[in-house]
């Protein structure tokens, strides 16, 4: 019988990919703490008539980036059990959905973004609404792989029970 425990034999890609996502997160981090409040201070100087929605939509934006951390965390775990030769499990699933429940989530609240300055307050350049327009589509392509990704772990996951109950 073959441990199901094997550690993933392709460990120098898997401490690449960990390092690449470490500096992702380093980079949304610098996004939030910086860039976006230096954006938004920029946007609300040369409109001072929504400047009012500096707040709110820095809010918004912050989160949105939050729920690509949280999702580069289930990920960086998902990782740590592929490394362990454990994925196929149960426990795999939580981090899954959480990948997608962070997806959904940013999706809805770029939408929101998205809508609101589109639609109600009318603001921001044609290049932005279209960026938040990308990002929308990207996120409901994420949470949509996902879905699609977590069918094939389940259907992975009863294969290898059934094979063990078997052997």
């Amino acid at each position: 019988m073959t441990n199901h425990r094997r550690p993933c034999a392709d460990g120098w890609a898997m401490a690449a990919l960990k390092v690449l996502l470490a500096l992702i997160e380093v980079g949304a981090l610098a996004c939030q703490a910086v860039l976006l409040p230096v954006l938004a201070a920029e946007c609300a100087a040369d409109d001072p008539a929504h400047a009012y929605l500096r707040v709110p939509y820095l809010a918004l934006s912050i989160a949105i980036i939050a729920c690509f951390e949280a999702a580069v965390v289930a990920v960086w775990r998902l990782l740590s059990m592929t490394g362990a030769g454990v994925v196929f499990s149960r426990a795999a699933f939580l981090w899954v959905d959480a990948i997608i429940w962070c997806a959904v989530l940013a999706a809805l609240l770029t939408l929101a973004l998205l809508v609101h300055a589109a639609f109600i307050a009318g603001v921001g350049p044609l290049g932005l609404l279209g960026a938040l327009f990308a990002a929308l589509l990207g996120e409901t392509a994420a949470a949509l792989l996902m879905v699609v990704m977590r069918g094939l772990l389940g259907k992975a996951t009863d294969q290898r029970e059934e094979l063990e109950a078997v052997i």
